[in-house]
C-alpha cells in the first residue's frame, strides 16, 4: 500500500477528493481560511494605522516643543531633550545650516523631507529601524526627531506567522476531517459497487446495503434494490415458464419420437426410401429440440441448486485428461488433433462433475468450428493466485462485439447460424462457471478463440 495515497480502509486519496463530503468540506474550508486572513489583515491594517498615528502624533508634539524653543538655546534643548528621553525608544539631533550634526544621538543621512514622517533603517542604533520627523528652526538649523517602532515591524511579522499557522491548521484539519467524512459514504459505495458487480453477473440474490440513516444513498439503494427485486420476479417467472414448458413438452416429444422410430420399422414403410428417410428426418429435428429442452432444464438445475455438497480439493489436470480422452474419437473423425499442454500440482476447489461438463461444452464447440487438419489445445496455466483453464482452436473464432451476447441464452454467433447447436452451450459454461464463483472469458486467439475459465488456486 504506497504511503499517503491509501487510507487503512483501502480507499485511495484520490478516490476520496471526489465525494460529496470532502468537496464541501474542503469548500467551508476555502470559506473559513479567507474569512480568516481577511479579518488577521484588516485587524493588522487598523492595529498598524492606529499605532503610526500615534507614533505621527508623538513626533508633531516633540517638533512643535522644540520649533517654539526661544533662538540660541537649541543645542541646549537638544541636550536636554536627550537626556529626557531616556525610555531609549526617542532619538533626536540638531543639525546646522550646512547639514552637519551639532549635536544628537542619531545621524540621518541627507537628503530627508522636511514636515513630513519617513522612514530610515540607518542613523540609530544597529538593526532598528526608525520613524522620522524633520523640521527647520527660525535660525536655518533643522531638527529631526525619531522613534523606534521595532514593535510595529515585530507586529507586521507576528500578523504573517499567525495567518499562515492559522490557515495551514485550518486546511489541515479541513483536509484531516473532509477525510474522515468521507471514509464513511466511500466504503458504502464500494460495498454498493460489489453488491451491484454481482447483480450485473446475473445472481440476483443480492441486494445493496442500506442503513437506518434513510440519507440519500440510502434512497438510492431503495430504489436500486425495488428495481432488482421486480427484476427477479419477471425473470423468474420467464424462468419458471421456460422450465415448464421444457418439463412438460419433454415427455410427449419423446413419445412422439418413440411412435415415429416404430412407424420407420414398420413393414409397409421400411421399403419406401423416400417416407423412411423423411420420418428420420423428423426424429432427427425432435433429437435437437428435445436436446435444448434437456440443456434448459441442466441449467435451471445447476442455477437453481446453489449446493456446495460435492465440491472437493482437486487437481484440474485429471479432469483436461479425461475431457480429451473422451473427445479424442470425435476429434479424429474431423480430422482435429486434441492435445493437453498442462502441469499438474495444481489445486483448485470445484465439483468435479460440473467442471468437466464444462470443459466438455467448450472442447465440443472447438472441434466443432475448428477446420480440418488444425489442433485444438487444452491448457492449464498457474497465475499468482489462480489457474486459467484455457480451450484454444484455430477456427473463425467470434467478433469482440458478439463475445458478451453469446453467453446468453439462445444466442448464436454469426458464424455459427449454420452450425448444428441450441445456442445453451455456452449458457451452460456460464451458470456452472457461476456456481464455482469462477471467472469465464472469451478471447481472440489470432487465429481462433480462447475460451478461459479462471479459478482461485489453493495453497
Amino acid at each position: 500500500m504506497p504511503p499517503l495515497t491509501e487510507t487503512l480502509l483501502g480507499l485511495r486519496l484520490a478516490d476520496l477528493r471526489h465525494t460529496t463530503a470532502f468537496r464541501l468540506t474542503a469548500g467551508l474550508c476555502a470559506v473559513f481560511v479567507v474569512a480568516v486572513i481577511g479579518l488577521l489583515g484588516l485587524t493588522y491594517v487598523l492595529t498598524a494605522q492606529q499605532l503610526f498615528w500615534r507614533t505621527d502624533q508623538f513626533l508633531t508634539t516633540r517638533m512643535d516643543s522644540i520649533l517654539h524653543t526661544p533662538r540660541g538655546r537649541e543645542a541646549l534643548m537638544t541636550r536636554h531633550a536627550i537626556d529626557a528621553w531616556a525610555s531609549g525608544l526617542e532619538f533626536i539631533a540638531l543639525y546646522d545650516a550646512h547639514g552637519q550634526r551639532v549635536v544628537g544621538n542619531v545621524k540621518v543621512a541627507e537628503p530627508f523631507p522636511l514636515g513630513k514622517p519617513f522612514e530610515r533603517s540607518d542613523g540609530g542604533p544597529p538593526g532598528i529601524p526608525l520613524r522620522l520627523l524633520a523640521g527647520r528652526l527660525s535660525s536655518g538649523d533643522v531638527v529631526v526627531v525619531a522613534r523606534d517602532i521595532s514593535p510595529l515591524r515585530d507586529l507586521h511579522e507576528r500578523v504573517l506567522i499567525i495567518m499562515g499557522l492559522s490557515g495551514f491548521a485550518t486546511i489541515l484539519v479541513a483536509l484531516v476531517v473532509g477525510v474522515s467524512l468521507s471514509i464513511g459514504p466511500m466504503r458504502r459505495v464500494r460495498d454498493m459497487q460489489v453488491m451491484a458487480s454481482a447483480i450485473a453477473r446475473g445472481d440476483l440474490r443480492h441486494r445493496l446495503p442500506e442503513t437506518p440513516r434513510r440519507d440519500e444513498i440510502d434512497v438510492i439503494g431503495t430504489i436500486i434494490n425495488g428495481m432488482v427485486e421486480e427484476i427477479e420476479r419477471l425473470m423468474g417467472q420467464v424462468k419458471g415458464a421456460t422450465d415448464a414448458i421444457a418439463h412438460d413438452m419433454r415427455t410427449p416429444l419423446t413419445h412422439l419420437r418413440a411412435r415415429l422410430d416404430r412407424l420407420a420399422q414398420h413393414a409397409a414403410i421400411a421399403d419406401d426410401t423416400e417416407l423412411r428417410g423423411s420420418i428420420y428426418g423428423a426424429m432427427g429435428e425432435l433429437d435437437m429440440t428435445l436436446a435444448r429442452f434437456r440443456a434448459l432444464l441442466r441449467i435451471s438445475e445447476i442455477e437453481a441448486s446453489r449446493r456446495h455438497a460435492a465440491f472437493a480439493n482437486l487437481d484440474p489436470l485429471d479432469v483436461l485428461s479425461g475431457v480429451a480422452e473422451l473427445y479424442d474419437p470425435l476429434a479424429e473423425e474431423r480430422g482435429i488433433t486434441l492435445s493437453v499442454a498442462a502441469t499438474g500440482g495444481l489445486v483448485i476447489r470445484a465439483d468435479e462433475r460440473l467442471l468437466f461438463e464444462a470443459i466438455s461444452n467448450l472442447v465440443e464447440n472447438a472441434t466443432k468450428f475448428a477446420p480440418e487438419n488444425s489442433t485444438v489445445t487444452l491448457a492449464l496455466k498457474p497465475l499468482p493466485d489462480a489457474v486459467a483453464i484455457e480451450v484454444r482452436d484455430s477456427g473463425r473464432g467470434i467478433p469482440e462485439g458478439e463475445r458478451e451476447r453469446v453467453l446468453r441464452r439462445f444466442e448464436r454467433g454469426a458464424g455459427a447460424a449454420m452450425a448444428p447447436g441450441s445456442g445453451l452451450g455456452l449458457s451452460l459454461v456460464v451458470a456452472i462457471v457461476q456456481l464455482h464463483g469462477f471467472e469465464f472469458s472469451l478471447e481472440d486467439a489470432g487465429p481462433g478463440l480462447v475460451a478461459r475459465i479462471v479459478a482461485r488456486r489453493l495453497r
